[in-house]
């Protein structure tokens, strides 16, 4: 009987002395493994190594879908399946271009897959007071996923509170994310894994007024209807769009007022007696301007490749080297976008495979002298995942470690996380077990 790796279509010739083909994907987020699963289905006997610089897999599904979100966030099941597999390896805590070149991929791998994401939050390119309190909404939501990484964790001060009155500049679905995030009890966070003690440094008590300005009109908005109902629908919230309340009057005092104002177009954003003013322009009449203030800016207009990502990836271009996700589009789609060009992207890299003469390469072992010693497989990741909803707080879903120290730790199973606050000393063992 013959296999499924000899029976599949179009299957390209193996390489040299009957050895697998060999494919590195950088970046463990869901394009990267959307990538690798499509790989998998079109060439099942072809081994992939998927490199990350964090501890973790799962990029965007662990740190930047919202933490109230658990039922998208429940894809890493399946990613789960696939680091699984046999020939499927999670390569963690390895930053590709300091812990390893590029150049040794290349040298070991047959195709390379860049799935880096886009890690910064686009700037407003507008006139704005460097003193002005502005944060980017994608730095926001990994804070309260609790990303070892995440830009806010560490300020000189640490995490601070955005105050009372908010204004969000965006109205696509991570503004949504972060208006419904900030205007939670917590009681609405049951069943979530937020990060609470982020949340009880940037909004002690839900934000009493949130300003979402956007600069089309409402039927270009690029949020899912879904999104804002949800947000309205959140019991002591009170939206309003262009000053109509969505959902008629409020039968009840708000504990926190949305008010969605559609074609204000930001001109400037400058510090005033301890405050933000943000100055707007009606769109299509420069002629009508108006003033907003509050105690902080957030901005949701998409997201830029980071600096380190664009010195170490942006100039590369090589016929085996391919893109996928935030690095091939500009933009971070939504998992079901993610998932169709990541299937695009993985026939792009079988159908270059089929065209090559098939050369030697070593993949993964060919690595192992040069990889540092605090590697991350995809066992130790369960044993992080294991440890962090053992120490779950009441109500929550688990609860993450959130630093890169408390990670390394129980991927090792060490008996350090018995330290760690949150965590239940007498529930695990020194080898990181539950006894």
């Amino acid at each position: 009987m013959r296999t499924p790796a000899e029976t599949a279509p179009n299957r390209p010739a193996a390489a040299v002395n009957g050895l697998p083909l060999q494919v590195a994907v950088i970046g463990a987020g869901p394009s990267g493994c959307y990538a690798a699963q499509a790989l998998r289905k079109g060439q099942p006997d072809i081994e992939i190594a998927v490199f990350d610089a964090l501890p973790t897999p799962f990029g965007l599904v662990r740190y930047g879908i919202a933490p109230d979100h658990q039922g998208a966030k429940a894809v890493s099941r399946q990613f789960e399946r696939l680091f699984g597999q046999p020939g499927v390896a999670f390569v963690g805590n390895v930053s590709v271009g300091t812990d390893v070149s590029l150049e040794a991929l290349l040298e070991n791998f047959h195709a390379v897959v860049l799935a880096t994401g886009l890690g910064t939050d686009r700037r407003l390119g507008i006139d704005q007071d460097p003193d002005a309190r502005v944060i980017g909404a994608g730095d926001l939501i990994r804070l309260l996923n609790s990303d070892p990484d995440a830009r806010l964790r560490h300020r000189h001060a640490g995490p601070e509170s955005l105050g009372s009155e908010v204004v969000i500049l965006g109205t696509g679905n991570v503004s949504a994310d972060v208006a419904r995030l900030l205007s939670k009890s917590d009681l609405d966070f049951i069943a979530s894994d937020v990060d609470d003690d982020a949340l009880r440094a940037v909004a002690p008590n839900p934000v009493r007024t949130i300003h979402i300005l956007g600069r089309c009109e409402p039927h270009a908005a690029k949020w899912d209807a879904s999104m804002v109902k949800e947000l309205a629908e959140i019991v002591g919230v009170h939206l309003n769009v262009d000053g109509v309340p969505l959902l008629g009057e409020p039968t009840a005092s708000a504990r926190t007022t949305v008010n969605v104002r559609f074609q204000h177009v930001p001109v400037s954003v400058r510090r005033l007696d301890g405050r933000v003013r943000v100055t707007t322009r009606r769109a299509g009449d420069s002629a009508l301007v108006g003033h907003l203030d509050a105690d902080t800016v957030i901005t949701a207009i998409g997201f830029d490749p980071s600096p380190a990502q664009s010195a170490q990836f942006g100039g590369v271009e090589a016929s085996n080297v391919f893109r996928v996700g935030g690095p091939a589009t500009g933009r971070l789609g939504n998992l079901a976008e993610n998932r169709k060009l990541a299937a695009d992207a993985a026939k792009g890299v079988l159908e270059f495979l089929r065209g090559q003469e098939p050369l030697h390469r070593t993949g993964l072992v060919g690595l192992r002298d040069r990889l540092p010693a605090s590697v991350v497989s995809f066992e130790a990741w369960q044993r992080i995942d294991g440890a962090e909803v053992r120490r779950a707080r009441p109500d929550r879903c688990r609860t993450k470690f959130t630093t890169r120290d408390e990670l390394l730790a129980a991927a090792a199973g060490s008996g350090a996380l018995v330290s760690i606050p949150t965590a239940t000393p007498e529930a695990i063992d020194t080898t990181g077990e539950v006894k």
